[in-house]
């Protein structure tokens, strides 16, 4: 497992979907995915514990956890347990959190908003929604160009352009 500080109030944990804890109930082909620390129900699906990760974040007050980091956990969560129709609703929510974030510089709000269309591109790729999941990974290198995001674009345009060498991420243009 990997995990990696950023410039949030919180850490936020950076997850290599592939990692022992995270094989159990979904394969993501080496996808990566954030979680933000010190929320409910992260340490419980760090640990494959996702059916109690997800009652703990569910549960969560705004006191516990804002937002943004509940439904970026519900997104890991949902998407481990192959729930991919909630995940993609948790991360969408994240996104929306993450836009109306008060208090927030407009660069933070870039920066959450990248990592939940990040999460929401793997939610969406597990699904089966590759063009879905490739509009997510550009609007998150849009929005930051940080490792995460630029992995997972990376990841999926050499994918793509193994099953279709004319078609890739810059050729598809894709938009959200």
């Amino acid at each position: 497992m990997k995990a990696t500080s950023f410039s949030f109030g919180k850490k936020v944990a950076v997850m290599l979907l592939a990692s022992s804890s995270f094989v159990a109930t979904a394969a993501t082909g080496g996808f990566k995915m954030v979680l933000i620390e010190d929320t409910p129900g992260v340490s419980k699906i760090k640990a494959g514990l996702y059916q109690e990760g997800v009652a703990e974040a569910a549960a969560a007050t705004e006191k516990q956890a804002d937002s943004f980091s509940k439904h970026m956990s519900l997104c890991v969560a949902y998407t481990h347990m192959a729930e991919f129709e909630q995940a993609e609703q948790a991360c969408s929510s994240a996104i929306y959190a993450a836009r109306r974030a008060e208090g927030t510089d407009s660069s933070y709000k870039r920066e959450m908003r990248s990592f939940a269309h990040t999460n929401r591109g793997v939610a969406r790729l597990m699904g089966q929604d590759p063009v879905a999941a490739l509009a997510d990974f550009q609007q998150a290198t849009t929005l930051e160009q940080s490792e995460i995001n630029q992995h997972n674009l990376t990841l999926l345009n050499e994918k793509i352009k193994a099953v279709s060498p004319v078609y890739t991420a810059s050729t598809l243009k894709v938009t959200d």
